[in-house]
């Protein structure tokens, strides 16, 4: 198993921090390494080797939140789980990551995120075993879950650009209502 030095991953988090501490007072090409290095108090050649660059590092950042992500979806007993439970876990895990997120959506940097994670999404079909699942090809897979990833994204990205997002709870039960209006269609 390669596990990572805990000094290096201590260097990673203080450098992402820095980040976001910069990101709130400048545009994200305004920031430079160096302003990076500077705001976590650490040499430069310290951000080189943690990330090829600052796009680099918002990527290792969106890897971060999103296996945080995964790591509580695997929280949910797959055979007892409702859409609505997951609905409720996607609502409240962002809510609590709601102010980098903010801040991403606010500087456009957001929707970077989405080029990265959707070709990985059917990983996450697969990982992921909810009841509603349908047996699919590969092919299938893929565009499922490149709609859902898409759909949910410009949810989350339409949710926590207002200035007073509604409740994670009141969130998911718009969702469910929602969906079932628009089943009732089919």
């Amino acid at each position: 198993m390669n596990k990572e030095n805990p000094l290096a991953k201590q260097s990673k988090e203080w450098l992402c921090q820095a980040f976001f501490n910069l990101l709130e007072k400048h545009d994200y090409d305004e920031i430079s390494v160096k302003d990076i290095s500077l705001e976590a108090g650490l040499a430069r050649r310290t951000f080189y080797r943690a990330f090829k660059n600052k796009d680099d590092l918002l990527e290792y950042y969106g890897r971060k939140i999103i296996d945080k992500y995964i790591k509580e979806l695997g929280t949910l007993k797959a055979a007892k789980m409702s859409f609505n439970q997951v609905l409720n876990l996607f609502f409240n895990f962002w809510w609590h990551q709601r102010e980098q997120v903010r801040l991403l959506i606010k500087k456009n940097l957001f929707i970077n995120l989405l080029a990265k994670i959707t070709p990985q999404s059917p990983k996450l079909y697969e990982y992921f075993h909810a009841p509603w699942h349908l047996k699919a090809t590969p092919q299938q897979r893929a565009y499922i879950m490149s709609f859902s990833v898409g759909g949910f994204w410009n949810i989350l990205n339409s949710w926590l650009a207002k200035d007073e997002p509604e409740e994670p709870e009141e969130m998911a039960g718009l969702l469910i209502q929602a969906l079932r209006r628009i089943s009732d269609f089919s």
